[in-house]
């Protein structure tokens, strides 16, 4: 067999069961490949839609996403989907085509040629090799799937040269096991567990590294009354609803000044980025006890007085274990009562905007099922979204608050359909954002996809605008015409709608759920049933 079918064979045996991308002349051999091995293949508009697929499928079902793509443009054209899997710990495997290998730094001008392809996104991956020989690949892949599977899991970026892709392929390639996840230094355990028990004002802040930890997070917040608090990759493992909750709220004024009065902060699987704040650092005073996979992080701006390098769960449940056999000074009631002083500071600040969005997520919320998937865009209704949208289950909110790119929502939402096809997707992105990958509705009515797609229109990229306005600043380059919305969407063989009041909406996204396309949902922020 050719180079390209063996590498679909073994990425077959890893389990991967689907790829998204564009075919080219240079990856004919990958093709060749997907088809023997009988992975499915959605075919994407744009490579960048590609990227942005396989980062969803991957948030959805756990496994990794990956995406087969031409060299030169192609690769430029995912480099966003790229970077912005690197920046949330995405694993997603970026499968390109490249120059003949004889070209390679040359400058002769071959097609497609960049002059360090590898280079050009090592800087968002965890690495990006230039592959030279087919018998390279075993090792190269295995590399791949243990950042994946036993660390903290990034992007890796292969390049195959157009000759090296039908190159034949005679010994059988195997998969090797990747790594275990690191276990915590039971004296670090010891020092954090005598710690909490003796603070006064515990708290406890929960990104994405977290997931998967909801008992024993559960378990050590009731034991020390401790409030948690979340990021966007943190939201629901610990459902909204418990009365130690106070949700993805680190983006509101009485939520920040908590976290700055706690006496000690417990920090799990998170990098605290700006995305989830919108500040440049968050002030925390108390002493941090930091559990992180990634060593890098256990030193970063946010130090911690007791590092503890672990896979969370781990962690977390010696932690617990370790709690048990120690009276807390804090007290259950307490951390409840807190929560509920800090949610209602947060509700008496909420601006006139972010009301109309909060009206909008309580009608979104009562047509969906608990577990739905919602993929947010860089809007502002999705920043409202963070804390007014309330999540019982993990991995059913994303929103890219790191990278914050335009318009990830739309493709997102589709590879996570793919993923998880029994369980509700929804997309949810501004009237700016949204046009920016816009031509992938052709892709999720094409795969049949019941994915709905609300469209918040404002007639502006507001946050942007917003600013011109507070510096007085005339707003230019913020308010693009938007298309006939309703009739783009229908062109690229969708449904579509506009809501006209409060049930209509609601009974619109029902409907869409079901449906045998997608449906674009257009909501003007202008409507005046949403200030009823």
């Amino acid at each position: 067999m050719s180079c390209g079918e063996a590498v679909m064979k073994l990425l077959s045996a890893y389990e991967v069961d689907t790829v998204f991308g564009m075919a080219g002349t240079m990856t004919l051999e990958l093709y060749r490949g997907i088809a023997r091995a009988g992975i499915r293949h959605v075919q994407c508009r744009n490579e960048q839609g590609a990227s942005f697929m396989a980062d969803g499928y991957a948030r959805a079902t756990g496994k990794p996403g990956v995406c087969t793509i031409i060299g030169g443009p192609g690769v430029t054209n995912a480099a966003t989907g790229i970077a912005q899997a690197y920046c949330d710990s995405q694993p997603v495997l970026v499968l390109s085509g490249a120059s003949p290998a004889p070209t390679q730094g040359k400058g002769w001008g071959a097609i497609h040629e960049l002059n360090d392809q590898a280079a050009v996104t090592a800087g968002f991956t965890a690495f990006s090799a230039m592959v030279r020989y087919p018998e390279e690949l075993p090792e190269l892949i295995a590399r791949a799937f243990a950042v994946f599977r036993g660390s903290r899991p990034r992007p890796v970026h292969l390049s195959l040269p157009r000759d090296v892709l039908p190159t034949p392929v005679e010994a059988e390639w195997r998969i090797r096991r990747a790594p275990t996840l690191p276990m915590p230094d039971p004296a670090a355990i010891d020092q954090a567990a005598d710690r909490l028990a003796q603070a006064r004002r515990p708290l406890i802040l929960v990104g994405g590294g977290a997931v998967g930890t909801r008992k024993p997070l559960t378990e050590i917040a009731e034991r020390i009354g401790a409030p948690v608090l979340a990021t966007n990759a943190g939201k629901g493992i610990l459902p909204d609803s418990h009365p130690l909750s106070l949700g993805c709220s680190v983006l509101q004024e009485a939520s920040k000044q908590a976290l700055a009065d706690a006496d000690v902060v417990l920090l799990v699987g998170s990098e605290v980025a700006a995305g989830d704040h919108f500040v440049a650092k968050l002030e925390i005073s108390g002493d941090i006890i930091r559990i992180d996979i990634d060593p890098t992080e256990l030193t970063s701006m946010y130090a911690a007085a007791v590092p503890i390098q672990s896979d969370a769960r781990a962690a977390l449940l010696a932690l617990s274990s370790a709690l048990a056999s120690r009276k807390p000074t804090a007290q259950r009631s307490q951390g409840e009562s807190r929560v509920r002083e800090i949610l209602a500071r947060n509700a008496a600040k909420l601006t006139q905007v972010e009301k109309l969005h909060a009206c909008a997520w309580k009608i979104l919320r009562s047509a969906l099922p608990a577990d739905a998937i919602v993929m947010g865009d860089a809007t502002q209704i999705v920043y409202t979204g963070s804390f007014a949208m309330p999540m019982e289950t993990e991995r059913c909110w994303f929103y890219s608050g790191s990278y914050c790119a335009l318009g990830f929502a739309l493709p997102m939402a589709i590879g996570a359909k793919i993923g998880a096809p029994h369980r509700a997707v929804i997309a949810v992105a501004g009237d700016g954002g949204v046009m920016f990958t816009i031509n992938e509705l052709a892709t999720a009515a094409e795969e049949r996809l019941a994915l709905p797609v609300i469209v918040w229109n404002n007639d502006a990229l507001m946050a942007i605008a917003d600013g011109m306005d507070e510096r007085q600043i005339p707003r230019i380059g913020v308010e693009p015409r938007s298309p006939d919305f309703q009739r783009l969407a229908e062109s690229l063989g969708c449904h579509a709608v506009r809501a006209a009041s409060a049930e209509h909406l609601a009974q619109s996204l029902r409907d869409a759920l079901v449906a045998d396309r997608p449906t674009l949902i257009e909501v003007r922020q202008d409507s005046p049933w949403l200030r009823g």
